[in-house]
């Protein structure tokens, strides 16, 4: 899969500041999400990383670490950098044993946080990861836990994204934003092609796949998805944000309501 020249330009730049500013620390680093798979998109995707070292930041790493966190951002404000920090024993030890730690949400250091500390960021990096620096992600003993990914994506239907669920179409689509449309669209659809197959797609691939398995009603809000992730120029599949909004929150619900019914099974395996 070919990596956008943007997002290599991003991860040559945090590469030199950082080494600048922690020389030899950063042992290995992978780009994972869009970047990695075909899909990046300059105007609405971050660059997301998982970065190795050999042990965790200390205090002075730490501060250096937000110093040059600190310095890309305002050198290079877009697209912004999002990722966390791992070790070698982290990444064969997974997200269930893992601690928080450093990481970088839009652009931002935090010295501590669980951010993409989960079981799909493991499953991306065994199958979709673009090495920019280190060995191959295959070769490390990465940690693989299909049926705690099904789980956690269960999980993530209320807890990530409950408060889009308890919305009222009615009421609440005035307010949904465009980009808010093209990520709850096809992150849903993403959601639920991962449990159906237990593969992890692009957005731009979750939202084929939901031209294909959902009604034809609902084809019109994941068209006006992938319209705006991949053709924002184009003109909007809908006369008023507000039917556009109401399509779109009503949709999530439906797909989060089918995606529980591919949920894990007593022998921890998906459906059959």
């Amino acid at each position: 899969m070919t990596t956008h020249p943007l997002a290599l330009g991003v991860a040559d730049a945090y590469l030199a500041t950082v080494d600048a500013a922690v020389p030899e620390f950063v042992e290995a680093l992978y780009l994972v999400g869009s970047a990695a798979m075909g899909d990046f998109r300059p105007l609405l995707s971050d660059v997301n990383f998982v970065a190795v070292s050999r042990a965790r930041p200390g205090g002075g790493e730490m501060a250096a670490l937000a110093e040059a966190h600190a310095r890309l951002a305002l050198g290079r404000p877009a697209p912004a950098l999002d990722g966390i920090y791992l070790t070698w024993h982290d990444l064969r030890a997974g997200p269930l044993a893992v601690p928080d730690g450093p990481c970088v949400r839009r652009g931002r250091f935090l010295a501590s946080g669980c951010h993409e500390r989960h079981p799909l960021t493991w499953s991306t990096l065994g199958a979709n990861a673009a090495t920019v620096r280190g060995p191959l992600c295959a070769g490390t003993g990465l940690w693989r836990g299909p049926s705690d990914l099904e789980r956690w994506l269960l999980a993530s239907i209320d807890e990530r994204w409950g408060s889009w669920l308890v919305r009222d179409p009615a009421d609440g689509a005035a307010s949904l934003a465009t980009d808010a449309v093209e990520r709850t669209v096809l992150g849903m659809c993403r959601l639920h092609y991962i449990l159906a197959t237990g593969v992890v797609p692009s957005k731009s691939d979750a939202g084929l796949y939901g031209l294909i398995t959902f009604q034809p009603e609902w084809h019109r809000i994941i068209d006006e998805a992938l319209r705006i992730r991949r053709e924002p120029g184009v003109a909007c599949l809908y006369e008023t944000p507000r039917a556009r909004g109401r399509d779109a929150l009503t949709f999530v619900r439906l797909v989060a309501d089918d995606a529980r019914t591919l949920g894990v099974g007593p022998s921890g395996s998906g459906p059959g």
